[in-house]
């Protein structure tokens, strides 16, 4: 068994994955540690997560905005074979860092496997993104300002929609809708016909004194580390510490959005997706489209039509219920105000017209009648029968009793949430779920106090 002081270390930016990019199981090294991860600056009792290094990785560590591989480390002579999730791999100075479950034994052999479907679309869309930046500099003399992956399930959204697949480049400028379809056709000739060969050149400062290193993070030591370059045959060179595929013929397919999104000053995105994203899009944008056309009982040809005419019936419509909302809040607010005259308390619980905005609507024709609410409590109060949600409004310039109301309300309304009003004027809430039993003791309550 090797140990921590007979195992040379293999730095980020000479790692194994960073030179041969297709080499994606089968690869032995050792373990030099094994540490739990620490929490606020103190290693936790009873952690379940440790920071893994090896002698070297073909798992490549999050970093020039290509995301983390994921894989398995296989404990060699381990009688029962088990393979250990590599959850998240990142860059701690010019170490390679692999999050693991469980404390290995430096010294340890292993065999990586690597999650091969991920890596093959994260090289896919960054040398994408290579050779669009490369193109957009040398013919349409647009920098790219940055970039960004697309595509990259997360804790809080481990489920993609279509639109997330999509990558883009920041430019210092913008393309017109006839460049873009240039830059596509001039693409595919590099992907099918032209293809070049993509290499890596390794370095040190001293030997390439030409590479820009400003975007090296200020924690990589040069002195001891190594300047990637990746060439995209003699079309373009650029320092890229990431994994690449090894022509452009791999990429595969790729597809430019038309749309670009304008951001800080003269800057813009475009959108980009590569390789085999362009037949996953497909298949998402083909099940909306056949859902699209059964929803709507046409042919694909006539979906863009009828999306109009809707949308047009539902201007229209929303003209009308507009109107009519105005005239029945009108009409609740003048049977509220003459109750007001008789007892100085009155009430509205509607089913229908449950919404927040027909309670407000309501509000704001009562203070075009009543010029003084001193002497006054009301209540609005509205159910969404669809939603099974509700909101409710109390009027008094008496903050005493709105707080007073208020927590008769929320006694009988468990999802209620509002606020305001403790020194008069408005209190504002929603109710989350109403339900029947909630909405009939609401009647029951105010029926019997307005």
């Amino acid at each position: 068994m090797e140990t921590e002081a007979s195992v040379k270390r293999t730095y980020v930016g000479s790692l194994r994955c960073q030179r041969e990019s297709l080499l994606l199981d089968g690869f032995k090294t050792f373990v030099i540690s094994s540490d739990p991860i620490e929490n606020n600056g103190k290693k936790a009792k009873g952690v379940k997560k440790y920071e893994v290094e090896l002698q070297d990785t073909i798992l490549f560590p999050e970093g020039g905005g290509q995301p983390s591989d994921t894989g398995f480390l296989k404990l060699i002579g381990d009688a029962q074979n088990v393979n250990i999730p590599v959850d998240y791999v990142h860059r701690a100075g010019l170490h390679a860092k692999h999050e693991v479950d469980r404390h290995i034994e430096p010294g340890t052999e292993v065999e990586i496997t690597v999650d091969a479907d991920r890596r093959l679309d994260y090289m896919q869309q960054h040398t994408g993104q290579h050779l669009l930046s490369a193109i957009l500099d040398t013919k349409y003399k647009l920098n790219t300002v940055s970039w960004s992956m697309g595509g990259v399930p997360t804790e809080k959204k481990p489920q993609l929609e279509i639109n997330d697949y999509f990558n883009y480049v920041e430019l210092d400028g913008k393309l017109s809708f006839e460049e873009v379809s240039e830059i596509s056709k001039i693409i595919e000739d590099y992907i099918i016909l032209n293809h070049q060969d993509i290499s890596v050149e390794e370095s040190t400062p001293e030997q390439q004194a030409d590479v820009k290193t400003h975007k090296v993070p200020d924690d990589y030591d040069l002195e001891k580390g190594i300047l990637r370059t990746i060439h995209i045959g003699s079309l373009d060179a650029n320092p890229c510490c990431g994994t690449h595929l090894t022509s452009t013929s791999q990429i595969g397919s790729f597809l430019i959005l038309p749309n670009q999104t304008n951001i800080r000053g003269n800057n813009s995105r475009l959108y980009f997706i590569c390789g085999n994203r362009v037949a996953k899009y497909g298949r998402l944008a083909n099940e909306i489209l056949f859902k699209s056309k059964n929803i709507l009982s046409c042919p694909e040809q006539e979906i863009t039509g009828k999306i109009e005419k809707m949308k047009d019936q539902i201007q229209k419509s929303s003209k009308r219920e507009q109107f009519w909302m105005k005239e029945l809040a009108t009409y609740d607010a003048e049977k509220i105000s003459q109750k007001l005259n008789d007892t100085g308390k009155a009430f509205l619980l509607r089913d229908e017209f449950g919404a927040l905005d027909y309670l407000l609507q309501v509000s704001k024709e009562l203070s075009s009648t009543i010029s003084n609410f001193s002497e006054y409590e009301i209540v609005l109060c509205g159910r969404e029968k669809q939603s099974a949600s509700g909101s409710l409004i109390i009027l008094s310039e008496s903050g005493d009793k709105i707080v007073k109301i208020s927590d008769s309300l929320f006694a009988l309304l468990e999802t209620l949430k509002g606020g305001g009003g403790k020194k008069g004027g408005k209190w504002q809430g929603k109710i989350a779920n109403f339900s029947d039993s909630q909405y009939n003791a609401s009647l029951d309550y105010l029926s019997t106090n307005f």
